[in-house]
């Protein structure tokens, strides 16, 4: 299982990426809508299908009745029409159920065995990286899930203005994953193309931090992703989920490479607190 956690320095493309790879894996995936900002694929992408009996800010609630274990899988919703192959844990549907959620954070992590013992590889979007005195909130924003994420990327707008306005919130990202997290290694750039951008390898250079993936200009799929699909449907041969397909291989190979060298036994092994499930 591989655990890959979206963030950004501002509002914008992270619930589209998030959605994109979370569509687009080769392997089963569930998408984890962490935003402490509240989550838009139920509104969005499935256009107000799924109602508000479900999702994170119940999962907040069996944390506190210490059976979060026999909940979690119960509110996973169906991404691909039933199938079961694409699920979605729907995000919180007001930004005021956010402080409900201090100290329940850490408790995600170790649920994840659950989704690794039935294949699926996990996609979070922590939205908008929330940052106090330069440092990660842990109360008002999904830090724990951060440190324990396989690869965490920072989804930045292919533009010198994007990555000016993502250099705080990678200072901080790099203390916290060096210092809280399994490293700071664990970090890398997705970029996502504006009409004119720079080089990658110039927001790579100014960032300090390598370019693990390049979503391209897809307006057309960028707005199915966000409003949900017109009657033509969406197609794995569109080139934001081509290159979402594509970007799977890095992620992947990189969250091997450092499961390898921290020898860490798989999410079970990881004890935050534990469920009480």
């Amino acid at each position: 299982m591989t655990v890959v956690a979206l963030v950004s320095a501002r509002s914008g493309a992270v619930t589209v990426s998030s959605l994109a790879l979370a569509l687009a894996a080769p392997k089963k995936s569930v998408l984890v809508e962490l935003d402490p900002a509240g989550g838009s694929v139920r509104a969005g992408f499935l256009q107000g299908y799924v109602n508000a009996s479900i999702g994170l800010h119940r999962l907040a609630t069996a944390v506190r009745a210490g059976n979060l274990g026999s909940q979690f899988a119960e509110h996973l919703v169906s991404l691909d029409s039933g199938v079961g192959n694409r699920m979605l844990l729907p995000g919180l549907t007001d930004p005021a159920q956010a402080s409900a959620m201090a100290g329940v954070w850490e408790h995600l992590v170790p649920a994840w065995p659950v989704l690794e013992r039935n294949g699926f590889d996990v996609v979070v979007d922590a939205g908008r990286v929330a940052i106090e005195s330069g440092e990660l909130s842990s109360t008002r924003y999904p830090a724990a899930v951060l440190r324990r994420a396989d690869v965490v990327l920072l989804a930045v707008r292919q533009s010198m203005v994007g990555a000016v306005a993502a250099d705080p919130v990678i200072r901080a990202l790099k203390r916290d994953l060096a210092e809280r997290g399994t490293g700071l290694d664990a970090l890398g750039l997705l970029l996502v193309q504006e009409t004119k951008q720079p080089a990658a390898n110039e927001i790579a250079h100014h960032l300090q931090v390598p370019v693990l993936a390049q979503f391209g200009w897809d307006p057309d799929t960028a707005r199915a992703l966000a409003h949900g699909p017109d009657r033509r449907g969406l197609t794995l041969k569109s080139l934001l989920l081509r290159q979402a397909r594509s970007a799977w291989e890095p992620i992947t190979a990189l969250g091997a490479r450092r499961r390898a060298q921290l020898h860490v036994g798989g999410y079970a092994s990881v004890d935050l607190g534990g469920t009480g499930g």
